[in-house]
């Protein structure tokens, strides 16, 4: 896959590799997910029921790269998916997790901002901009910014609109932040 050579004939026995406990094969087995789910979208809807499982997994690191690797796969059939685990993952008590799925919403929005608007992401990313840890307040800002970008619609710039107060929260924020 990385020399170039077409691996897509293993998609079926590499979504069966999903199920491992081993962190390193499933980063591995997501990877290969994000590279080859175009090309076999009706056999990638496999994938589907284990992303949704590992979003629930006690390890913080399997749930963001659950969560990651759905956003990155550009299949709609996945995307509609997406939306709960997603929901669940900003909220998570973790911080790693929260920050990878506030830039999982941006992914989302380029994918079908409609649906990212419709289903109340843009309120939950503006939230994330009180979040107590840095890391996730800046992942925030970025995505938002990122949406702010490309989006067309009056409702999600004035939503995402940096105001005063969240101006000085950002700035209070910036202080504790290390990077």
């Amino acid at each position: 896959m990385t020399v170039g050579k077409d691996v897509s004939a293993l998609f079926p026995d590499v979504i069966n590799c999903m199920q491992t406990d081993n962190l390193e094969l499933k980063k591995l087995v997501y990877l290969y997910l994000m590279n080859y789910a175009k090309t076999q979208p009706d056999t990638a809807i496999m994938a589907v029921n284990t992303f949704v499982k590992d979003c629930d997994d006690p390890n913080p690191l399997i749930r963001a790269l659950a969560v990651r690797t759905m956003g990155c796969i550009r299949v709609e059939k996945i995307t509609a998916y997406l939306c709960d685990p997603l929901r669940k993952c900003l909220k998570d008590e973790d911080p790693y997790v929260r920050k990878t799925a506030a830039v999982c919403v941006a992914k989302l929005h380029d994918i079908d901002a409609q649906l990212v608007e419709d289903s109340g992401f843009l309120e939950l990313l503006r939230d994330l901009l009180c979040d107590s840890n840095p890391m996730v307040v800046a992942n925030a800002v970025a995505a938002i910014s990122e949406i702010l970008d490309t989006t067309v619609s009056d409702a999600a710039r004035s939503l995402l609109a940096f105001d005063g107060p969240v101006i000085n929260k950002l700035l209070t924020a910036l202080n504790e932040c290390t990077e």
